[in-house]
């Protein structure tokens, strides 16, 4: 187990510096450099964005805390707010045909690139687990089939010109 390492920023968009170099950082501390970093960017970037916009309603006064934590199976990153939370089941499925929000697809994205995603305080708290040292074929291919199902058949052709 790892020490609780944790940066409070303010709930302003152009903090999103402070919150890419605190990722940088455990990744670099970590020897993160392959697809996981890309992934753990994007979740914790998405989540602080949701927090500044539907936490905290782009409320200046207002903080976002970004928290990591080392684990026997890999490693957690939590992003928290102080709106008033949410219910993750309310979430429409963007993979619903009948899907035509303008919005709600960063939620899905999330937990596709983390390998597990928990809402903690009513929703305003939100944990992603990332199993480092247990990626492997059949991840990646539910990884694949999950982004089959949002973006469609484009997918498959791009993975297989690759």
């Amino acid at each position: 187990m790892g020490k609780l390492q944790k940066i409070e920023v303010s709930s302003h968009p152009n903090e999103i510096h402070k919150v890419l170099q605190f990722i940088e950082r455990i990744c670099d501390e970590k020897d993160i450099y392959n697809s996981y970093y890309g992934n753990i960017v994007t979740s914790i970037t998405e989540a602080f964005n949701n927090a500044i916009e539907h936490g905290n309603n782009f409320s200046d006064d207002k903080s976002v805390t970004i928290s990591f934590e080392t684990k026997n199976d890999g490693l957690t990153f939590c992003v928290e707010d102080q709106g008033n939370g949410f219910n993750p089941l309310n979430i429409t499925n963007p993979t619903d045909p009948n899907f035509d929000a303008e919005s709600g697809r960063g939620i899905f994205v999330m937990g596709l690139l983390s390998d597990n995603m928990l809402f903690l305080e009513n929703g305003a708290k939100v944990c992603f687990k990332f199993l480092i040292s247990n990626i492997n074929k059949e991840t990646s291919d539910k990884r694949i089939e999950k982004l089959h199902a949002f973006l469609g058949k484009k997918v498959n052709q791009t993975i297989k010109n690759i």
